[in-house]
């Protein structure tokens, strides 16, 4: 099986990760198929980009994104384009509503730095 997921490629305290197309076996910075991207975590505003055309290649292809892979999928609008294609395929990321849902709330700090302002 071959997956969509993040490698590490940053330093001690500053991760910085490529996103890439890995057979599920290889390890985590093992042998990849394809970079098709990047993502800087650390980066204000976060710094993701995608090559939209081969990720939703490799997913048509059957590539499975991991949950964090798929959660930045979907953030850049890949997924839903992937879904209208196979609108069946939607069941299988049932976890991307928890998880979208916990990205755009504010959290409580944030709302008391706002009303401080």
């Amino acid at each position: 099986m071959v997956k969509i997921r993040l490698r590490r490629i940053g330093t001690k305290g500053r991760p910085f990760y490529r996103v890439v197309v890995a057979k599920s076996t290889a390890g985590r910075n093992g042998a990849f198929v394809e970079t098709i991207g990047q993502y800087d975590p650390v980066a204000q505003p976060k710094l993701v980009t995608i090559n939209e055309e081969r990720a939703l290649h490799w997913l048509k292809e059957g590539a499975q994104p991991t949950e964090t892979t798929a959660v930045l999928l979907n953030q850049l609008g890949i997924l839903e384009k992937f879904f209208a294609d196979r609108p069946a395929a939607k069941k299988s990321y049932k976890f991307l509503d928890k998880r979208t849902a916990a990205i755009s709330k504010p959290t409580a700090v944030d709302k008391k730095s706002d009303d401080a302002e």
